[in-house]
């Protein structure tokens, strides 16, 4: 870079210009492209290249009067960069001159030169791209790829375990498939005193990703051309710990962790030559249940409310006209008076709020009932083959069909992009195994649930109330989800402060068979 500065600065004391910026992308690739996603939801892929669009904005305000670059490759490996430049020179008539002689946007000739340059610099960063991803993707499916550097959880030879970190990483991911928020799985290893790899700072998103990884549950990922997303480094600024917040208009969208697991002609997770942090099972179960909450079923931690039985519980008090209320009842906080003490209960709101405003219970006998049923309820109602092995979900059996698609569509985006597949083979093959894709991305996606909320669902009373007394609000929540679908409040038929529990009627979710 210091010998093309020189050479760049010596051509403008020749032709009488100053220097007045420098634009230096020496870790910034002109080839590699990454898929944003816009304001109106839509994906495009881009090369993303911050200094370079900083100098295309100079040149069309007037910050500078030209631009100098050492050759050709220099400036642009793709034809869209190229041609932003070259409308920006068409309307502004500013020169574009490079060191080596090879560049002269000012001419027709010299466009349709540098088009036929820029052409034949990318197939050559393709081909390359190419051998290399090849290589790598080998490596991955023979499960020999590991990070140039340890990852957490990890020892220096990237293979064994620091056992202290991953018992830490393991945690966080069991508490959070139990229903525990983002935030507060993170908070574990945050609290935990181990720092990032690197040094520096926690942030949510290094977390997560950490967490979600197809690494801790010892699957070989693959980050190559068909994922061409670069990872962004371990201490990243991110966001405050916020799980709402909406996408910005323009944001890069990162491969999903299914996408990035390899598997193998039979539909098999290919296996890395490293130890595992959680079992396969435990992996999907995290991964479904990111997914669920992306989706905003209901009775995840998403949104959760502050009191464990906030919007579970129904008021069943006959309205005037003989309709149930059936309002949802929510927690809130006494202040004490001359007569009560304060006090936390659940209530129905007022017939403003749509409720009827007559139905008023005391939230720690509440909560106690409930914790008691449940418990009752899984020891009284587990089915007896829940011991045994379960047999496996039919719909994994169409992986190797969606690895085949995905191949066949990737050529497809390879011919097109290098002249070799004509627009209309593209376009008539391209739509149908899209379509395919989604049906068979869909369809997986489903069996995954099913089987891992039939493990879930199917967990021993001991193994439960585990999760139950490490759980925090949100966590109890997500558990009470899994069980219940409602809990109808009937009108007490008691006096005082006597707590008539035969009013509470629990609504359970049928087991699984």
């Amino acid at each position: 870079m210091g010998r093309q500065k020189e050479d760049v600065e010596a051509l403008a004391v020749q032709l009488g210009w100053k220097v007045g910026k420098v634009y230096e992308e020496n870790d910034t690739s002109a080839y590699r492209k990454k898929r944003i996603r816009l304001a109106n939801g839509r994906s495009v892929w881009r090369v993303v290249r911050p200094e370079f669009r900083q100098m295309l904005q100079d040149y069309e305000d007037g910050v500078i009067d030209g631009i100098i670059v050492y050759d050709l490759d220099r400036l642009a490996r793709q034809p869209r960069d190229l041609e932003d430049l070259i409308d920006l020179v068409d309307h502004f008539k500013r020169p574009v001159v490079g060191v080596t002689g090879a560049l002269d946007l000012m001419t027709e000739n010299g466009k349709a030169m540098a088009r036929v340059l820029v052409a034949m610099a990318n197939k050559a960063s393709a081909d390359t791209a190419r051998r290399v991803a090849r290589e790598r993707l080998q490596r991955a499916r023979d499960g020999r790829a590991l990070p140039p550097n340890r990852a957490f959880g990890w020892k220096k030879d990237r293979r064994t375990l620091e056992i202290g970190e991953a018992a830490v990483l393991r945690q966080a991911i069991l508490d959070f498939t139990a229903g525990e928020t983002w935030t507060s799985a993170a908070r574990k290893i945050m609290d935990s005193g181990f720092t990032p790899v690197g040094g520096g700072t926690w942030y949510l998103k290094t977390i997560k990703r950490m967490m979600t990884s197809p690494r801790v549950a010892g699957i070989a990922s693959y980050y190559g051309s068909l994922h061409s997303v670069a990872k962004p480094p371990e201490g990243e600024p991110d966001e405050e710990f916020d799980d709402d917040e909406a996408l910005p208009a323009e944001q890069e969208v990162a491969p999903s962790p299914r996408e990035l697991a390899l598997r193998d002609a039979n539909g098999e997770y290919v296996r890395g030559q490293w130890e595992a942090i959680v079992t396969i099972e435990e992996w999907e179960s995290l991964i479904s249940e990111t997914e669920r909450r992306l989706e905003g079923v209901e009775f995840t931690s998403q949104g959760t409310r502050k009191y464990l039985l906030s919007g579970i519980l129904r008021c069943a008090r006959p309205r005037e006209d003989g309709t149930l209320c059936n309002h949802a009842m929510t927690g809130i906080a006494l202040k004490a008076s001359k007569r009560n003490k304060a006090r936390t209960v659940y209530h129905c709101q007022s017939p403003a709020n749509g409720g009827c405003g007559n139905s008023q219970r005391d939230m720690k006998k509440l909560d106690q009932l409930i914790e008691d049923l449940l418990f009752l309820h899984l020891e009284t109602n587990r089915p007896a083959e829940a011991d045994q092995e379960s047999e496996p979900v039919q719909g994994e059996a169409e992986a190797a069909k969606l690895e085949d698609v995905r191949h066949r569509l990737q050529m497809m985006r390879i011919g097109m992009r290098d002249g070799t597949t004509s627009p209309e083979s593209f376009f008539a093959v391209v739509p149908g195994l899209e379509a395919q894709e989604k049906r068979l991305v869909a369809g997986l996606s489903k069996a995954r649930r099913i089987r891992a909320d039939r493990a879930q669902r199917l967990k021993t009373p001991e193994q439960v109330k585990a999760d139950w007394i490490d759980a925090t609000i949100p966590g109890r929540r997500a558990l009470l989800g899994q069980y219940l679908q409602a809990i109808i409040v009937h009108p007490s038929q008691t006096r005082g402060r006597v707590f008539d529990h035969t009013t509470i009627v629990p609504v359970w979710k049928p087991m699984p068979q």
